[in-house]
């Protein structure tokens, strides 16, 4: 099973994930990749919009190349 990292990047800087995880296919990374940014929604409403319209989710597979870039804006539209 393919490894995918999900890494967060931001004004501030990268967050990127160390251990990444075992899923099937992008998609399934892409699931995995909403679940986490929903725990980090709530500390980021807090945010001055030009901050966190500058947030976005970067899937990276084991080949360290990005596979789907989620903008934060996106994200807040799909929690609507």
């Amino acid at each position: 099973m393919p490894r995918y990292y999900i890494d967060i990047r931001s004004h501030f800087g990268i967050n990127e994930d160390p251990n990444g995880i075992d899923v099937p296919d992008v998609a399934a990374a892409r699931s995995e990749a909403l679940k986490v940014v929903q725990t980090l929604l709530r500390s980021w409403a807090a945010m001055p919009p030009d901050y966190s319209n500058e947030i976005v989710i970067e899937i990276v597979g084991e080949d360290l190349r990005p596979v789907m870039i989620i903008p934060c804006a996106d994200i807040e539209l799909m929690k609507r």
